[in-house]
């Protein structure tokens, strides 16, 4: 399938990466449903299947809310905290 660039993936895409995982959350090893980018889609526009996880609620608003706590200003925090993500896999 070829990826599109829009920010919503269809949700049959989406399903297929939640099987992937075996609806299982990367983080902490849960039931996962929601799919979220490693390297968030503002940032590299990737929706390809390297760049998505399956992760819980709580794992995933975690995420969320530190995304939000650094400042996408200052690219040597956002590089230090996209290296600590890809370095988890």
């Amino acid at each position: 399938m070829k990826t599109r660039t829009c920010y919503r993936q269809p949700e049959e895409y989406k399903n297929r990466i939640r099987e992937k995982f075996n609806y299982t959350c990367q983080k902490c090893g849960g039931y996962g449903y929601e799919v979220d980018h490693i390297i968030p889609f503002a940032i590299s526009h990737d929706n390809s299947e390297e760049n998505l996880r399956v992760l819980c609620v709580r794992c995933n608003r975690a995420t969320r809310r530190q995304r939000k706590d650094h400042n996408p200003y200052t690219p040597e925090l956002w590089e230090a905290y996209l290296r600590e993500e890809l370095a988890k896999l």
